[in-house]
């Protein structure tokens, strides 16, 4: 009788870990190069605070090379003219050497290294240190996938961000937490101490996290709106590991731009929802209804932005204040002017004026982008008014 064993996901890089590295790959990569191109920034930094293996068993590439690869490739495209810091770290001393031996096999001064072998907690804090003493014109992005979430603090990342000149994207184990949260607020027991620690410092009393259960979905729905830090902006991204089991990825930005390029990856990933992540079929489906069901999902996404857009609009907006409320709620501005089109169009229920002069704006000129934000900002172009 041949039993398979089990595989070690330290050793052999599972599919639910590959989308993690996917989005992080997909999202740095658009990250450097708008870095790289823009005007008044010389330095970027980016910090991978638990890097785990360079490289599987199965060949697979972990964060911190994905992370010299993107730096190689902007590299190899546009240049040495501005400088960049990859900082990785990781508890297991052996890690560590893994992803150095890697690195500096294919480093031309693509970036300069900083291999670092601490516990999360003095890491931190090292990170803090360099971030509060770096220039203006610095930018950074802190990669936290933590072995669990123990180490994760309301308060540290609330010193990440406070430069304003930091974006994180933070990798938890939501099934996990949702699977004890309500035991860990109950129970003295210091098994569940980190998790009672993570919930009370993100979740106020009468939040119904602890009150009630919630769905996994529901749980990353919850902890990205406390996220938010009343001034930053926040995104999630699901990934499933099985039918019963989810990871959370969570982009947190004091940039609304920022926001915009991470949602362009998660639609990138998933074109039916920008939701998140799901585990292929254990057989391919060729299924004659494939497109239908992609549809069904278009549609359904059309009709939830619409509603959003008509609760909105239940008093004027200008294009500045759509623009906003599009993006927060994980939506595209390319999204929202297919609905703006067709009310304009069709329904003749949207009317669009021009601020200044009260005039009807130019058909389908709608300004609902980032040009127009950034360089309206105070003083947006249209107004939108829903008959």
């Amino acid at each position: 009788m041949n039993l398979k064993k089990p595989i070690d996901s330290k050793k052999t890089m599972l599919i639910h870990s590959e989308a993690k590295v996917e989005f992080f790959k997909t999202y740095l990569e658009r990250y450097l190069r708008i870095l790289y191109l823009a005007h008044g920034i010389d330095e970027i930094n980016i910090f991978d605070v638990f890097c785990g293996t360079g490289i599987y068993e199965n060949g697979k590439k972990g964060s911190p090379i994905v992370a010299f690869d993107a730096i190689k490739k902007l590299r190899d495209d546009q240049g040495f003219d501005k400088r960049i810091n990859l900082i990785v770290n990781d508890s297991k001393e052996t890690k560590v050497s893994t992803v150095r031996d890697y690195i500096d096999n294919n480093n031309r001064n693509y970036c300069d290294v900083g291999y670092h072998n601490q516990p999360a907690e003095l890491m931190f804090g090292e990170v803090i240190k360099q971030l509060n003493r770096q220039s203006r014109n610095s930018r950074n992005l802190v990669f936290i996938d933590p072995y669990g979430y123990k180490e994760i603090r309301k308060a540290t990342l609330q010193k990440l961000l406070e430069n304003e000149r930091t974006e994180i994207i933070l990798f938890l184990p939501i099934s996990q937490m949702q699977r004890f949260t309500t035991t860990a607020l109950e129970s003295d027991l210091e098994p569940y101490k980190p998790l009672r620690i993570f919930v009370d410092s993100f979740f106020e009393e009468s939040h119904p996290i602890r009150k009630q259960y919630v769905s996994a979905i529901q749980y990353i729905d919850y902890l990205k709106e406390k996220l938010r830090f009343e001034k930053y902006f926040s995104a999630s991204y699901y990934i499933e590991r099985d039918e019963s089991s989810y990871y959370g990825l969570f982009f947190i930005s004091p940039h609304i731009y920022g926001i915009q390029k991470i949602l362009e990856v998660k639609w990138d990933l998933d074109e039916e929802g920008g939701k998140g992540f799901r585990q292929p079929e254990a057989q391919p489906s060729f299924s004659l209804f494939e497109q239908q069901d992609k549809e069904l999902a278009k549609n359904d996404n059309y009709k939830r932005l619409e509603e959003i857009l008509k609760n909105s609009l239940q008093t004027p907006k200008n294009n500045w204040e759509l623009y906003e409320i599009i993006l927060q709620n994980e939506f595209l501005p390319k999204h929202a002017n297919e609905i703006f089109k067709n009310w304009q169009e069709n329904s003749k229920t949207l009317k669009v004026s021009e601020i200044n002069t009260g005039k009807p704006a130019r058909k389908n000129s709608f300004y609902v982008n980032w040009d127009n934000y950034k360089n309206n900002v105070g003083n947006p172009k249209v107004l939108f008014t829903l008959l």
